[in-house]
């Protein structure tokens, strides 16, 4: 880490009209100096303060704290050359994110999860006057981690951006801020620790909120509600009548809202989060077919090898031994 941040002159930035900040990928390679360890960076914006640091700890992978202290709105402009994933975390204050476009329909505040897909395009922030909007960022190459988001349902969406959730424990984050990146063992240790923090946010313990456009606002969080809930508890969920009081709606207008958002019916969704669950307990060895089908839900192991069957092409009994 350097013992002085590096200030950044506003024309590196092509400062433009005294309000925004244009970013290009030269300039951020060159705020990493081609070194895999932290780099301090201060960035003066009048009434106020930016700082933030990065790291490049292995190939495809950056990472970005930020802090900014501001008595005017700050706005940011940063195209990164290249089709990139951001995985964002809130940790204190405000900010507002566009992808792609201008308009800013992404809030980010204290204890929020996002990832932005960024194919090709810029994602513009907009950072309210407040005294304190801190974040932390890992960025990926979209092509390394392109399977995973398939998996995950992100892949179709192109150029967006998903509030993942509730980062109630911000431990799993020291492992990434706490390394200094000084040896060789401290990268790969850091570049684990990245590609773990992804993984656990794009698995199915993670209900993402629906993608704008498709819902109203106050209907994409009643669904997202419910998704948290039925994943609290996949054994024994609350019944639709349960989960439409739960969302405020109808049961009608319930299962309406969750094909929209997540392209299925409320308990058509939940049947396939449980075969996800019951797939990963066969490959874990962990139980025998007839636990694995008690429990994660199904009411009974016929029932669940019926399912598992038209899901994988397969009884659960042979993709174990498979």
């Amino acid at each position: 880490m350097t013992d002085r941040p590096a200030s950044l002159h506003p024309a590196e930035t092509e400062f433009r009209a005294g309000k925004e900040f244009r970013v290009g990928p030269r300039l951020l390679d060159r705020l990493s100096a081609g070194r895999p360890d932290w780099q301090d960076h201060a960035l003066g914006v009048g009434r106020g303060a930016v700082r933030f640091r990065t790291a490049r700890p292995g190939p495809g992978l950056t990472l970005t704290t930020s802090s900014c202290r501001l008595e005017a709105d700050y706005r940011s402009h940063i195209d990164h050359g290249g089709a990139v994933g951001v995985l964002a975390f809130g940790l204190s204050g405000t900010s507002l994110f566009g992808c792609g476009r201008p308009d800013l329909t992404h809030k980010v505040q204290a204890g929020d999860v996002w990832l932005f897909r960024l194919d090709d395009a810029p994602i513009t922030r907009l950072t309210p006057a407040q005294d304190q909007a801190s974040m932390f960022a890992v960025k990926f190459d979209l092509d390394r981690i392109a399977t995973a988001l398939a998996e995950a349902g992100i892949a179709r969406q192109g150029t967006g951006a998903r509030r993942l959730g509730r980062l109630d424990d911000r431990s799993p984050l020291s492992a990434l801020t706490g390394n200094p990146l000084a040896s060789a063992l401290d990268r790969l240790r850091a570049e684990s620790a990245a590609l773990g923090l992804l993984a656990d946010w794009l698995g199915p313990g993670h209900a993402p909120e629906p993608p704008n456009g498709l819902l109203a606002p106050e209907d994409r969080r009643a669904v997202a509600r419910v998704a948290d809930r039925l994943l609290a508890d996949m054994a024994e969920p609350p019944s639709l009548d349960e989960l439409a009081a739960l969302a405020g709606m109808s049961h009608v207008r319930l299962n309406r809202c969750f094909r929209k958002a997540y392209g299925a019916t409320v308990f058509a969704w939940l049947r396939d989060r449980r075969l996800d669950q019951a797939r990963r307990a066969l490959e874990r060895g962990e139980a025998s077919v007839t636990e694995i089908a008690f429990l994660c839900g199904f009411s009974s192991s016929s029932h669940f090898a019926a399912a598992f069957r038209a899901r994988h092409g397969t009884s659960p009994a042979a993709f174990r031994r498979g």
